[in-house]
């Protein structure tokens, strides 16, 4: 499993990150076929200016990928927010492989 953060903000704690990748490992244990991901992390207030901490994560399964994004007011927020997206996402996939076998 490789995981990969992109910061162009900067300034990301050690502590964000280890609860990211918490978090990221707990979504192999539901799908294995995970086999990378790529967290992205950036200011955006083009948009919504309360709400500019962007997290963006890209999961590869086998050949295919699921992206989510999630903004809110804090890093953690945001990342929290994407994480139970991709959660929803890998547990929909796996009910669907499961009942067409």
């Amino acid at each position: 499993m490789t995981i990969e953060f992109n910061t162009v903000y900067g300034k990301v704690s050690e502590k964000l990150i280890t609860v990211i990748i918490d978090e990221i490992m707990n979504l192999v244990h539901i799908d294995k076929k995970i086999s990378r991901a790529k967290i992205f992390l950036k200011e955006d207030e083009t948009i919504i200016p309360s709400k500019n901490k962007v997290c963006e994560i890209k999961l590869s399964v086998y050949s295919d990928y699921l992206l989510v994004h999630a903004r809110a007011q804090n890093f953690r927020s945001a990342a929290k927010e994407a994480i139970k997206e991709l959660k929803r996402l890998i547990e929909h996939q796996g009910y669907r492989t499961k009942k067409a076998a």
